[in-house]
């Protein structure tokens, strides 16, 4: 389901992520630009109810739009490799894919599709990537459990008070990228962009696109990591998009901080994202692009606010003591 909103309206937890977790509704995907528009989506069978239940509370000027169908693709790790993106964005666009969403991880890469056309991509992943575990699409197929045994492989439900996770990242002095591009340009434009920029040497913590309500448009944003060393990068980011994506006016946030929460898997965890909604809003932290998607929750706030990010979080989430850490500068 993708929605859309004016600006400025805060609508993301109250009436998106409150309601799914009161009806144990869980996320499969969720995505979130400053603007504001989301892309949605839960396990088959949910999307109908997921749909009424927004609706319902959604104010006149919020527009939301169903797509039934739909499948997530996902790819890992890419150590946030630009070129590891980049590739996986070709496959897409030699698949002729009609991209509904697309977002990461600090591990994965996710895209949401029609279900028809995940064959076509992930023999198009096998030409651009190498896959040690298959040596072909498929070998990649045979090994893929049915749809009513995979089902059955969710053992639990967990529904503990705390909500226990493997640990919490966070990573300062990032530049956040954001642009509004059309459905035409966005897949091999900017595969070819993302290539560039990993030839400057720049890692890319986090990515989304959220497609227009009509599929004529998306929001694309992304991070990418400061290097000091190396000085200010902005410009040459700038000419990379604008030669790669004409059409695009680039605009540059910086610096922001990421803050990143790993565990526990949404399809076994409803309310994970309302939890995390809630804590960054206790603590008056502004999220300008989130994402969620496999067994990660992605943030993207403003430097000033992370060390209040980290506390409340700290505070609402159980983790290792350990887990909880700042991620190294990129070399």
């Amino acid at each position: 389901m993708v929605s859309s909103s004016p600006m400025g309206t805060t609508c993301l937890s109250t009436d998106i992520c409150a309601p799914l977790a009161r009806k144990k509704i869980n996320l499969t995907f969720f995505t979130h630009l400053s603007g504001d528009r989301q892309v949605i989506c839960t396990a088959n069978g949910m999307g109908e109810e997921t749909f009424a239940l927004i609706k319902s509370r959604a104010a006149p000027e919020i527009e939301l739009h169903l797509q039934r169908g739909t499948a997530i693709t996902s790819v890992y790790p890419h150590d946030k490799r630009p070129e590891i993106l980049g590739a996986v964005i070709h496959s897409l666009a030699r698949a002729r894919v009609v991209l509904h969403g697309l977002a990461s991880s600090p591990s994965a890469i996710s895209v949401v599709l029609s279900s028809p056309r995940v064959k076509a991509v992930v023999r198009q992943l096998f030409e651009h990537l190498l896959f040690p575990a298959f040596a072909s699409p498929q070998e990649f197929f045979a090994a893929q459990l049915p749809p009513a045994e995979l089902v059955q492989k969710v053992v639990a439900t967990y529904q503990e008070k705390v909500i226990k996770v493997y640990w919490i990242v966070s990573q300062p002095d990032l530049d956040l990228w954001g642009t509004r591009i059309s459905s035409a340009a966005i897949l091999e434009g900017f595969a070819e962009a993302l290539t560039d920029l990993g030839d400057l040497g720049l890692k890319i913590p986090f990515i989304a696109a959220i497609p227009g309500l009509a599929g004529k448009d998306f929001l694309l944003s992304f991070s990418t990591s400061r290097q000091p060393s190396q000085g200010d990068q902005g410009a040459e980011v700038r000419r990379i998009l604008q030669r790669r994506l004409p059409e695009s006016r680039p605009m540059r946030l910086t610096p922001v901080a990421g803050i990143f929460l790993h565990g526990p898997h949404f399809g076994d965890r409803y309310g994970v994202a309302d939890t995390f909604l809630q804590a960054l809003g206790r603590a008056r932290v502004s999220l300008l692009a989130l994402s969620c998607t496999v067994s990660s929750i992605s943030a993207v706030i403003k430097q000033q606010d992370l060390p209040a990010a980290r506390q409340i979080l700290e505070e609402t989430f159980e983790a290792p003591r350990a887990a909880v850490a700042q991620a190294p500068k990129t070399k």
